[in-house]
């Protein structure tokens, strides 16, 4: 049982189109029940419009059914969720605003922060809007967020990777997850050595007692970057450990005035083996 989730925010932005793969909603229904929790799920669509009013009639209709497409996606996106959620007898909310991209965001903005956490699928590609969004619930949201890859349908953490380097944002992660790493039968410490300088906290000697005081049956080990991959190290001792989740900082760095994901969290969102439990 996991214990102190309460509520949950199932994130859908999508097109929500047969060509686009999403594993959030049934992740996030398991979690729920699994928790005893309620859901909420926002599939909202992006309202398109057009800044010259002076548009001809068949590039406004063109915009017309694209936005009523977008609508009737989301729609049915939330009443498939509306269904799913009946039938495993979990307590649910649904919303599908159509809005301007900006409003949209803070929309998604102000569900998150009366949540427990948020869940969205995870997006490979670096420039594209459900990344800015999922940047924007990271960094301005004060939530977790769980990321969830194609294909993990269903929710399960026994086994948890934690990425530890002693940072401000690996300690909000831990802090973050606790209810899933209490709930777990194995959490691995992973200390990856070979990419930079770090702390002396980030041997795992602090964290490892701090966890055990809070029940969790935690190891600690040391993983090795090869050319400094620190990501590729994570995911191979995900794979090897058979984990269930990774739980990490997520990191951002300013380039030219926009806020970008750094290196590890681009590689691991493009590319994990598993759904990573995010704190900023």
């Amino acid at each position: 049982m996991i214990e102190n989730i309460k509520s949950l925010l199932v994130a859908m932005s999508k097109e929500f189109g047969p060509e686009e793969s999403s594993s959030v909603l049934g992740y996030g229904l398991s979690l729920a029940q699994e928790a005893g929790a309620h859901l909420t799920v926002q599939a909202a669509s992006q309202s398109i419009h057009l800044r010259n009013q002076d548009v001809n009639r068949t590039i406004g209709g063109l915009v017309g059914a694209a936005n009523e497409r977008l609508r009737q996606l989301a729609h049915a996106a939330v009443e498939t969720a509306r269904s799913d959620a009946a039938a495993a007898g979990v307590s649910a909310t649904v919303h599908n605003p159509h809005l301007p991209y900006p409003a949209l965001v803070d929309s998604f903005l102000g569900l998150a922060r009366v949540h427990d956490l948020a869940i969205l699928d995870a997006e490979p590609e670096a420039i594209h809007p459900d990344r800015d969004l999922l940047q924007a619930l990271l960094v301005n949201s004060g939530r977790p967020l769980i990321v969830v890859p194609v294909g993990w349908d269903t929710f399960r953490a026994q086994r948890i990777l934690i990425a530890w380097d002693g940072s401000s944002r690996a300690s909000r992660a831990v802090h973050d997850a606790l209810p899933f790493l209490r709930a777990a039968q194995a959490v691995k410490v992973v200390v990856v050595t070979g990419e930079k300088e770090l702390p002396a906290s980030a041997d795992g000697s602090d964290i490892a007692p701090h966890l055990a005081r809070h029940g969790v049956p935690v190891e600690v080990t040391s993983a090795a970057a090869r050319d400094g991959d620190v990501a590729q190290a994570l995911r191979g001792e995900a794979e090897r450990e058979g984990a269930d989740m990774i739980v990490m900082g997520g990191y951002v760095h300013s380039r030219l005035r926009e806020l970008v994901f750094g290196g590890v969290t681009q590689s691991l969102l493009k590319s994990s083996p598993v759904p990573l439990l995010m704190s900023y």
